[in-house]
């Protein structure tokens, strides 16, 4: 199992530049109509009572699996996903994963040695809460491991169940250095 199709598990997360190909001062001079979005470190004004929770919830979420893949935690890291055999991870060009038990299988097997996962530099968190039970998150991240540097951009859907907000599907781009 390729690294890229981990990376892709990760996609919890996150936030790329949305406006590829145009200058960081063009992209930064634009307002922000994400629910959430880190290049500011705000919830948008216009988020209130419940669309703000569910922001709140959503980026400790994703930060908390940032962490946990900092730590070699991979229980953590797979802690944000729907434990179903309906969730889609899509990494790179690798074949899409299907269910929770495929992806866990993936990381365990990638991972049997943790100290291999290396460490995720976020880059942009952006949250779009969409209703009660469904947002987006889109992510833009770096990891760096002893073999390689991987660029990432990674969207992810999330979907708010008993358990709590959860990725229900992701992709991830990955370029390798």
């Amino acid at each position: 199992m390729d690294f890229r199709v981990c990376v892709a598990a990760l996609a919890t997360i996150a936030c790329a530049p949305v406006v590829l190909g145009q200058s960081t001062d063009i992209q930064n001079s634009q307002t922000s109509s994400w629910t959430y979005d880190s290049k500011n470190g705000q919830i948008s004004g216009a988020a209130n009572g419940a669309k703000r929770q569910a922001a709140q919830e959503i980026v400790a979420l994703e930060l908390g699996e940032y962490s946990s893949w900092n730590k070699h935690n991979l229980a953590g890291v797979l802690a944000v996903y729907w434990n179903s055999p309906d969730l889609v991870s899509i990494a790179g060009d690798e074949p899409e994963v299907h269910g929770f038990q495929a992806l866990q299988s993936a990381l365990t097997t990638t991972y049997a040695d943790p100290n291999t996962m290396g460490t995720i530099d976020l880059d942009t968190l952006r949250v779009q809460v969409l209703s009660a039970d469904s947002a987006c998150c889109v992510a833009s991240y770096v990891v760096h491991t002893a073999a390689h540097v991987y660029y990432c951009d990674d969207t992810a859907t999330l979907r708010h169940l008993p358990e709590g907000w959860r990725i229900v599907f992701e992709r991830a781009n990955i370029v390798t250095h």
